[in-house]
């Protein structure tokens, strides 16, 4: 605040900019469209009228500023409060909005420096000291508006995708809704189901896991809405979810893992196209495959129908099912039978390689391997059985 009129070459430092006032905005709007990529695209009609009136009233803020001494407050903030909240509702970056305020406050330095005479220095660092104070309002104002009116939209954004997303899953008139939201329906879908695991903070003493919670799912709807398509629809819990994309993914292993890396934890994805009035089904089949990743402990990864048709036939009852799995009930009582079993066809039906996993001796493989064909009368080392015992242990681990 100052107790005199500041002086430029004897002239109030106010007067000096009202004089120029015309020729000010006509410099600031030039240099907006030289300087900031945003204003180029701009067609003239708004550039002349409404961005025009938005530098009007800003210079004529540092203009009130210089002549009072102190930057504006109250009712004196309400345009650039308004004009804040346009330019969020037309969606134009905070930081050219905040570029634009600096520019107007350097060209308008610029102005008057050139008039200052070697006695009026202290007048000159006060008006400095003034356009610092001016922008640092200006900022703190214009920014709490923004993000105000941002996360209003994108409250409103969130609420209609929701909308339509469970309208989608209900298999409802999804294309009426979109209409009514000017939502652009898709041809077609990527139906994610997704299966989170538990992040290495929940399993700490004392944290909240709810907050921990939230700030994985957080991370993986941002990696989500980054994908081509724009914003996804998804409805996802701390341990699961589902997830529409309007374009599928040039890669659904890339942002698998790029939701692994920012979550922190492992993610499996089982992924299924379809047109909008197949969601519902979509779903099913990728909840159904999700369930047939678990049964089978497979790794996490994609996986879709074709990868695991054999695996996802045997989940589905039937007699020819149980009786596969019954053909697995001899060992129901012997681990380690079913454990050598296992380890031995993953190992592509290598003894040697089988029993330095399980660290017995190779001898030892060789006596479980026929104890099973004994047992269940399929003996793992003969070509022609492998196909049926195959079925017989994934019909077992399914039932």
């Amino acid at each position: 605040m100052t107790d005199h009129k500041l002086l430029v070459g004897g002239i109030p430092a106010h007067e000096v900019l009202t004089r120029s006032l015309g020729l000010l905005v006509d410099a600031v709007l030039e240099q907006l469209v030289a300087e900031i990529p945003l204003y180029t695209q701009l067609p003239q009609e708004e550039l002349q009228g409404d961005i025009r009136r938005v530098i009007d009233r800003s210079l004529r803020a540092f203009i009130e500023t210089f002549r009072t001494g102190r930057p504006p407050s109250g009712e004196a903030l309400a345009p650039l409060r308004e004009s804040a909240t346009r330019r969020a509702e037309e969606g134009v970056p905070l930081e050219a909005i905040l570029a634009a305020y600096h520019l107007g406050g350097r060209i308008c330095a610029d102005h008057v420096a050139a008039g200052f005479r070697p006695e009026e220095l202290a007048d000159a660092l006060t008006l400095n000291r003034l356009i610092l104070d001016f922008l640092q309002t200006v900022t703190a104002v214009v920014s709490a508006s923004y993000f105000e009116e941002r996360q209003i939209i994108a409250g409103e954004d969130l609420a209609t995708r929701q909308s339509l997303l469970t309208t989608l899953l209900d298999g409802g008139p999804a294309t009426e809704v979109a209409r009514r939201a000017g939502l652009h329906l898709p041809s077609r879908y990527a139906v994610l189901g997704l299966a989170f695991g538990a992040h290495a903070d929940e399993q700490q003493p004392g944290v909240d896991i709810k907050i921990v919670a939230r700030r994985k799912l957080r991370r993986i709807r941002l990696e989500l809405d980054r994908t081509d398509g724009g914003p996804s629809m998804s409805s996802l819990t701390p341990v699961d979810g589902i997830a529409l994309l309007s374009e599928s993914p040039a890669s659904l292993e890339e942002l698998r893992q790029r939701m692994s890396r920012a979550a922190g934890v492992q993610v499996t994805v089982a992924a299924a196209g379809a047109v909008p009035e197949e969601v519902p089904a979509a779903v099913a089949l990728v909840r159904e495959l999700l369930e047939v990743v678990r049964i089978y402990r497979l790794p996490a990864g994609v996986h879709r129908l074709e990868d695991l048709v054999l695996e996802y036939q045997l989940t589905r009852p039937s007699p020819a099912r149980d009786q596969l799995a019954g053909l697995m009930t001899p060992l129901a009582t012997r681990p380690d039978l079913l454990q050598t079993l296992r380890c031995y066809l993953s190992h592509g039906r290598n003894r040697r390689q089988t029993a330095a996993e399980l660290h017995v001796h190779a001898n030892t493989v060789d006596y479980r391997l026929r104890q099973v064909g004994k047992l269940t009368g399929l003996d793992p080392a003969q070509t022609e059985q492998l196909p049926r015992l195959v079925a017989a242990l994934a019909a077992h681990d399914a039932s």
